[in-house]
């Protein structure tokens, strides 16, 4: 989604004055000092709080999905052939034909297999009609029982895709608290003056220790975060190994 990278990339800039105040760079006037990297802090929190919607929804499709998935999976066992082949979604088509090659896919434009050829198009238009009516056909005639199994497989994958997102959600709401305590406490420093609401998000604490309980937690989340992005492909392959062993040993 471009509305989401924008969002990132503006968090990617604002990691500019991040990284700087690491090496005490904004005790400066080099790049703007203090004031800039709270205004860079503020333009990621705010494109953060974008993200965490995001991440809500991506959670929530992919749990569905992987539901989905297995009811889909459940109905195709149970008889030989798929009785509700003329009511398949798009969707459970794709799930159906991911493994297989994009020519004989009817969403193969989605990649961007375009020509400027008509004729060609055409063809290929054709060529992949006709590969649905023929999958069509012999689905509705009988399933091999390992496209069920497969499924399933595709669906925990799924389902620990919802997982992991869940996961992100909490590092970053974590995050988004403990630097917006930072930015609070920059532009309401005189502890006196504070409302009561704002003593209260700061936990009570002394402007100097929110502050860097603040930073340290935003950073620390936004440490452990990287660690589970490179992580979770491990995650899902043990789980599709997992699930080979298990067909081997049936």
């Amino acid at each position: 989604h471009f509305f989401v990278g924008v969002n990132v990339f503006a968090i990617g800039i604002s990691f500019v004055w991040l990284s700087a105040n690491s090496y005490h760079i904004t005790s400066t006037d080099w790049i703007g000092g203090v004031a800039a990297l709270i205004h860079a802090l503020t333009v990621a929190e705010i494109a953060l709080l974008v993200l965490l919607y995001y991440m809500v929804k991506d959670a929530r499709d992919a749990m569905r999905k992987s539901n989905d998935m297995k009811k889909f999976a459940a109905n195709l066992s149970k008889s030989k052939g798929f009785a509700e082949v003329d009511g398949l979604t798009v969707e459970e088509f794709g799930w159906l034909s991911a493994d297989e090659d994009d020519d004989a896919s009817p969403l193969f434009w989605t990649n961007g297999d375009v020509s400027s050829d008509v004729a060609a198009d055409g063809k290929m238009l054709t060529k992949a009609e006709e590969a649905v009516a023929t999958k069509l056909a012999k689905l509705a005639k009988s399933v091999d029982p390992q496209v069920a199994e497969s499924l399933l497989v595709k669906a925990d994958v799924c389902r620990f895709e919802g997982l992991r997102e869940y996961v992100y959600l909490v590092l970053n709401f974590f995050a988004f608290y403990g630097y917006a305590a930072c930015i609070l406490v920059y532009y309401f420093q005189n502890e006196e003056a504070q409302p009561s609401f704002m003593r209260t998000v700061l936990l009570h604490l002394p402007n100097a220790d929110a502050d860097w309980l603040g930073n340290a937690v935003g950073d620390f989340m936004w440490t452990v975060e990287p660690i589970v992005i490179l992580g979770s492909p491990l995650v899902a392959q043990s789980i599709t190994k997992d699930a080979r062993k298990k067909e081997k040993v049936a």
